[in-house]
């Protein structure tokens, strides 16, 4: 069993997302982060938005319904991230939040581990 917080863990995860979100969406993040500690994971996945979805965002309605949008992705995809890091930590994830900024393009989620 890979220990949570190490740096084979981490890196195991941070692929398995990219390739996660790339299938899902079709957009390939630039960068992918995890830390791990024993209790919680947290995890950051950088310019997850298509070509499109960013001119959206450059205005503030348009970044209001993309918003809204990516909120309803990740709501969908939320299992699928918890599947990722159970799987990866052989641990129950009892608390997950993941949020999309679409003004920066990013996903930050974190995982709270039993």
């Amino acid at each position: 069993m890979t220990t949570v917080g190490s740096q084979d863990l981490c890196a195991d995860l941070a692929q398995a997302l990219r390739e996660f979100w790339e299938d899902y969406t079709g957009v390939r993040p630039a960068h992918v982060q995890v830390l791990a500690g024993e209790r919680a994971i947290a995890v950051w996945l950088e310019q997850v938005l298509s070509p499109a979805q960013r001119q959206l965002a450059s205005t503030q309605a348009g970044r209001k319904m993309l918003q809204e949008l990516e909120e309803h992705i990740l709501e969908q995809a939320r299992p699928y991230f918890q599947q990722l890091v159970e799987g990866a930590t052989e641990r129950v994830g009892i608390r997950v939040a993941v949020h999309a900024d679409v003004a920066s393009g990013s996903i930050l989620g974190f995982f709270r581990l039993e």
